[in-house]
């Protein structure tokens, strides 16, 4: 039996959602200890894109709001100079060293560097890269305003 959706998914999440004014309003709401608002995203093409998009849709969905988290987005120069989606998408771009990903995606130093000096509140590492880094999460641990 086929199913049929009459009603987009964004209309159904605005219906089943609350208007929040703000992400620290839905946070303490729902008993939450920290606010994520800035995220670096360590990762690149469609998987920056998907994360993003979906993020996006989750804060106008679910809170009501647009703008409320802000992407902080690693890309080389190839992914500058090709204008990449997700480079476009992003709220902020802290360029990275080109070439193999162990010099930018995978450099799980790097990112740990860049998430304290852009002051984020937590890290996307998506899949592939470093996500498969064992030592990505331990280091972010480590560092307090993401434990």
């Amino acid at each position: 039996m086929r199913r049929s959706a009459s009603v987009s998914t964004l209309e159904a999440m605005e219906e089943k959602s609350m208007n929040w004014n703000s992400l620290e309003e839905y946070v303490q709401m729902h008993e939450g200890s920290r606010v994520i608002e800035r995220i670096l995203i360590a990762n690149n093409g469609i998987a920056a894109v998907k994360c993003i998009q979906s993020m996006r849709r989750w804060e106008y969905g679910e809170l009501g709001i647009n703008n409320s988290l802000c992407f902080v987005c690693m890309a080389t120069p190839e992914d500058i100079k090709a204008n990449a989606e997700f480079v476009r998408m992003a709220d902020e771009v802290v360029e990275v060293p080109g070439g193999a990903n162990n010099n930018n995606y995978a450099n799980v130093d790097l990112i740990i560097d860049i998430a304290q000096r852009k002051n984020v509140d937590a890290v996307w590492a998506g899949w592939g890269h470093a996500s498969e880094n064992p030592s990505l999460p331990r280091k972010l641990a480590r560092d307090k305003k993401r434990d």
